[in-house]
């Protein structure tokens, strides 16, 4: 377990130090790839707030520069992940339930209640932890406009990136904490995640055999 944190210590460091020598590339690049559905454990959140705290002590860039970057980069990895997912993500999706044991007329249920909802669904659902990827893979299988969902991307994240930008232009003095902490958090969430669907395979297992 202390060798684990050490690890994330160590990765977490990297990430700062990445923010630091690029304030404006740093969330461009980390964003972009988060979005575009690639883990990378240190949350959109804590990467925006220390961003905010490495242009209020840089001289080369402001804050101005980090929202555009940071609003670019969620657009163009939420874009391509939304595309990929309309042609890949249903067979995903399938492949999960089996894996889960789940029937199909829960998935096609879930998929008809996100069509309806889908807007409210996208804006408020972003904001929690862990589930930005599967929302925009989500929107994309169920039929969800592309236009639609940018847009409610955007609404959803404007006011995301500018608060958390500003959050560590005033307080970035205690962000390296927080980040940390914030990392070990999203790996304890990506865990927890693995865990459930490792767990439902084998009840559904357990059950087959049974029956």
């Amino acid at each position: 377990m202390e060798a684990l944190v050490r690890l994330l210590d160590s990765y977490t460091e990297l990430i700062e130090s990445f923010i630091q020598h690029q304030s404006v590339l740093a969330p461009l690049l980390l964003l972009f790839v988060e979005e575009a559905g690639v883990p990378i454990l240190v949350p959109g959140d804590g990467i925006l707030a220390y961003t905010g705290y490495s242009v209020q002590i840089s001289q080369h860039s402001s804050i101005w520069i980090a929202f555009a970057a940071a609003v670019l980069a969620v657009v163009a990895g939420s874009s391509i992940l939304f595309f990929i997912s309309r042609h890949y993500g249903q067979q995903f999706i399938a492949r999960l339930g089996k894996f889960i044991f789940l029937k199909e007329r829960h998935v096609q249920r879930a998929e008809q209640l996100f069509n309806k909802y889908g807007v409210w669904t996208i804006i408020i659902g972003r904001h929690i932890p862990g589930m930005r990827i599967p929302i925009t893979v989500f929107a994309a299988v169920s039929g969800v406009r592309y236009r639609t969902f940018i847009l409610s991307t955007l609404v959803s994240m404007l006011a995301w990136i500018w608060f958390y930008l500003s959050i560590g232009k005033h307080y970035g003095a205690n962000l390296q904490q927080l980040l940390r902490h914030s990392t070990v958090f999203t790996a304890v969430i990506i865990g927890g995640i693995v865990t459930i669907v490792l767990v439902l395979h084998l009840y559904g297992t357990y059950r087959e055999r049974k029956s």
